[in-house]
């Protein structure tokens, strides 16, 4: 929040692992606080997480938004677009985007 607060505006931020050290029970703040302060101040902000709470969070308006990375047969990872999942419809009807990751659907 320190570095969203202090960035210049038209920034891109980026946060690894931006859940870490966070209670569960904490991430529908951090989300919140994350898209309005990030609106206030007109900074972009780019966040890493393996939370699926967090993922929840974030809710299916977000989709476009979120990326997801898989590995190859060699080694090579790849980052993928949500939105672009194959059977996402049918993935998402089973359950939510946190689930997905959970039961390794993404």
């Amino acid at each position: 929040v320190v570095a969203l607060l202090t960035v210049a505006p038209h920034s891109l931020l980026l946060i690894e692992e931006v859940d870490n050290g966070l209670h569960p029970s904490r991430a529908k703040e951090l989300v919140d606080m994350l898209k309005n302060l990030s609106r206030q101040r007109q900074v972009d902000v780019l966040c890493t997480t393996h939370n699926p709470v967090l993922l929840d969070e974030l809710g299916n308006k977000m989709i476009p938004f979120i990326s997801y990375v898989t590995r190859d047969e060699k080694g090579d990872s790849h980052v993928n677009l949500l939105e672009e999942k194959e059977n996402l419809a049918k993935l998402m009807a089973s359950g939510t985007i946190g689930r997905m990751m959970v039961n390794d659907k993404i």
